[in-house]
């Protein structure tokens, strides 16, 4: 079995490219907007919220069978159709050129396969079983994403707005690995949880001047 590296890619504006119009064209699409990627679809035909999406302007659609040239200029590329012939064109495309390429269901074709993902606010959980079985990562992400509870997302975002006085305090990324690693196993997270976001600030700054002093 491969061994894939996991990564999470910074979507926005780059340029995608998915091969079908059917249901599973329409989720990866639809994914791709939600990360902020500029997205072409080729397709003789597709959905109905495909076509909408095209009217709308999110989305360019050229209704035709996809060819070697598509691959070329793009970021990434997914391939969601039942024709063997073209899922493999695309990924050998896509591999000459170095390309990211998933081909939908088949695991050999792919330079990078989608994991089963999670998000709440700014927190993404991504499980991958390898492209063994979908469905057990599947099972693992609602697992994972119920035993995550609604206060991490007002924890993350007091995290984020930390970060700038804790550069200031603590120039040294070692300080600051270490003041924030404290912060999370401290009582702040339990006031977060309890909805007292505001002491927890005055708690997490108390704690960063307390590192400072020691650095």
């Amino acid at each position: 079995m491969k061994a894939y590296y996991p990564m999470f890619a910074d979507l926005r504006g780059r340029p995608c490219l998915v091969i079908g119009g059917g249901l599973i064209a329409q989720r990866k699409v639809t994914t791709f907007l939600s990360y902020g990627a500029q997205v072409t679809v080729i397709s003789p035909t597709v959905t109905k919220r495909l076509a909408a999406y095209a009217k709308q302007g999110r989305i360019r659609h050229l209704a035709r069978r996809a060819t070697v040239r598509d691959v070329q200029g793009v970021w990434m590329v997914c391939a969601a159709t039942n024709d063997e012939a073209i899922n493999r064109l695309v990924s050998d495309a896509a591999h000459r050129r170095k390309i990211f390429a998933n081909i939908v269901d088949q695991t050999p074709l792919c330079s990078f396969i989608a994991p089963a993902i999670f998000r709440r606010g700014p927190l993404t959980i991504a499980v991958s079983t390898s492209g063994a079985s979908p469905s057990l990562a599947k099972r693992l992400r609602s697992e994972l994403g119920a035993r995550v509870g609604s206060e991490y997302v007002p924890m993350l975002r007091l995290l984020t707005s930390l970060r700038g006085v804790a550069k200031q305090r603590l120039p040294s990324y070692g300080d600051r690995k270490r003041y924030f690693d404290r912060l999370v196993r401290s009582r702040v997270f339990d006031l977060v949880r309890l909805g007292r976001v505001g002491p927890a600030r005055r708690e997490a700054l108390d704690l960063l001047a307390k590192e400072a002093e020691r650095s």
